[in-house]
């Protein structure tokens, strides 16, 4: 049995890079660009044992250039053509985590609420692959903390361009730590790889998280 939940912006039916999830009764998960209840469009499938794959879908078949990365975070880059693998390389800029011991939180952070926030922060990443700017910036808050001298207009015409300006964007998110702060916010360092036709990069980033009602929402962005 397939099940499929949905984020839909504005009251509106679901479009082509609209992002969704699908579920099958294994656990196997997959978000991202759904049409017609079918994986199609840019998206991520994630299985039980860590596994992730990173691509583009056509009529529910992995089509195009993809990443596959390992729960060691071993990173394959390959390339398929209506799900059959024709290409496969190993990415020399992956490697697997550097063991770095956690540090010990100030405060718990409740399992409902680490998945809650891997739940959205998934869909974050859905929705820049999808390259819907809409459902990307609903992730962030109306706090979010801008640079200096930043307005909040400019700073969303320059996410919106980011995310429109390439032919497509593939990204995978890694979860590699969450402190929580005694101010109720979260701190969640991910390992980001990010590809698209012009540009890649593998780098570490700082979310800070903070809950509004039923839902986390990005509050800062920075580096370790």
């Amino acid at each position: 049995m397939l099940v499929v939940a949905s984020w839909v912006t504005s009251g509106s039916i679901a479009q082509a890079n609209d992002v969704q999830t699908l579920t099958w009764p294994d656990g196997t998960r997959y978000v991202g660009s759904v049409r017609s209840n079918q994986m199609h469009g840019q998206g991520t499938i994630y299985w039980q044992d860590g596994t992730r794959y990173v691509g583009n879908f056509e009529n529910h078949e992995r089509q195009g250039a993809s990443m596959i990365i390992l729960p060691d975070g071993t990173t394959y880059e390959g390339e398929f053509d209506r799900g059959v693998l024709i290409r496969e390389a190993l990415d020399q800029n992956s490697a697997p985590g550097d063991g770095t011991p956690t540090d010990k939180a100030p405060v718990e952070l409740s399992d409902a609420a680490t998945n809650q926030i891997r739940d959205r922060l998934d869909f974050w990443a859905a929705a820049w692959m999808a390259q819907n700017p809409d459902q990307y910036l609903s992730v962030y808050s109306s706090d979010f903390r801008l640079a200096p001298n930043e307005s909040r207009p400019a700073w969303e015409m320059n996410r919106r361009e980011r995310l429109l300006t390439p032919q497509y964007i593939q990204l995978d998110i890694r979860f590699d730590r969450f402190t929580p702060q005694s101010n109720g916010e979260v701190e969640v360092q991910i390992r980001q790889a990010y590809k698209s036709d012009t540009y890649r990069e593998i780098s570490n980033k700082i979310l800070v998280m903070k809950a509004a009602g039923d839902n986390w929402t990005i509050i800062e962005e920075r580096e370790p």
